[in-house]
């Protein structure tokens, strides 16, 4: 779970502008860094989202997932076995 750090929240706020201004770039590394030491688990979702279905990379994803301790890891997990089951069906 993401801790929110000791930040003000005039900071945090400005943090998190930065952070959607470089994803909005796909400064995708930038923007993490920065929602990671903002707190910001709705930016860091994205970014796992955004990992996970446009960039098909399952690990990242499931990392940035982790972070914030959201539902989307468990889900992740139940996509996994599902294709592990098929691999082994077809085989």
């Amino acid at each position: 779970m993401v801790e929110r750090p000791d930040l003000d929240a005039e900071t945090r706020t400005a943090l998190i502008r930065k952070g959607n201004e470089y994803m909005n770039r796909g400064e995708l590394d930038l923007a993490e860094r920065i929602f990671l030491t903002a707190g910001y688990s709705d930016g860091i979702r994205r970014l796992a989202d955004y990992h996970f279905r446009k960039k098909k990379n399952v690990r990242k994803a499931l990392e940035l997932y982790r972070a914030i301790g959201g539902k989307e890891e468990e889900a992740l997990y139940e996509l996994i076995a599902m294709g592990i089951k098929r691999l082994l069906a077809e085989n």
